[in-house]
């Protein structure tokens, strides 16, 4: 899709949806913003028109259609600030994502293990349990991982950070192999290693 291509759905409210991608040792970054902050990253993407029809799929159900129009189109203007730190985090730099995000996609539960989401420090991992615990819900270790999987907003919300309760790497929605350099990347980076010096480390 060329830029300046757009995309129209019924929605309940009329609205433009921004987008933008960079590019990042693991694929295309694409980032998507509604009026109320970023609403959708996701990797890789191959193409323009497949995360536009991504963004309206997902973030858009069909079961709240009326008529409205939406339209989604590339701006790389109207998420430059966004889009500078998320490349600083990608390039191995700790950052604080300060810009408001949307996550009016989510239902409450999964809005509520996001957030919980966000207080994993960089460079540490807890388990699916203990995010059900500290949720007050103890037994919803496995909803806790359907939610992770449902994340509109990897890395700003670190679902890659949570792990099997033995350490295991289980279950993410771009593929365990970019949990894993996600992980690897954080944790070298907060030891004290140079980006380089990390990926090195994989090879």
């Amino acid at each position: 899709m060329m830029p300046g291509t757009q995309i129209k759905v019924i929605v309940n409210n009329p609205e433009i949806i921004f987008f933008a991608c960079f590019f990042t040792s693991i694929g295309y970054v694409y980032v998507a913003k509604s009026a109320q902050g970023i609403c959708r990253i996701s990797f890789p993407y191959a193409t323009d028109e497949d995360f536009s029809q991504s963004v309206l799929k997902d973030t858009f159900p069909c079961s709240k259609h009326v008529e409205a129009n939406i339209k989604v189109q590339r701006n790389n203007a109207a998420l430059k600030c966004e889009i500078a730190i998320l490349k600083q985090y990608f390039q191995g730099k700790q950052v604080d994502f300060d810009f408001p995000l949307d996550l009016s996609s989510g239902t409450p539960f999964q809005t509520m293990v996001w957030e919980k989401l966000r207080e994993i420090p960089y460079g540490e991992n807890r388990s699916y349990k203990w995010v059900a615990e500290q949720i007050g819900n103890p037994r919803a270790a496995r909803a806790v991982g359907m939610a992770n999987n449902k994340n509109p907003l990897p890395p700003v919300i670190p679902c890659h950070r949570v792990i099997g309760s033995d350490g295991t790497l289980t279950g993410y929605a771009s593929e365990l192999h970019i949990k894993k350099y996600l992980i690897e990347m954080e944790k070298g980076i907060s030891n004290g290693d140079s980006p380089q010096n990390t990926r090195n480390k994989r090879k």
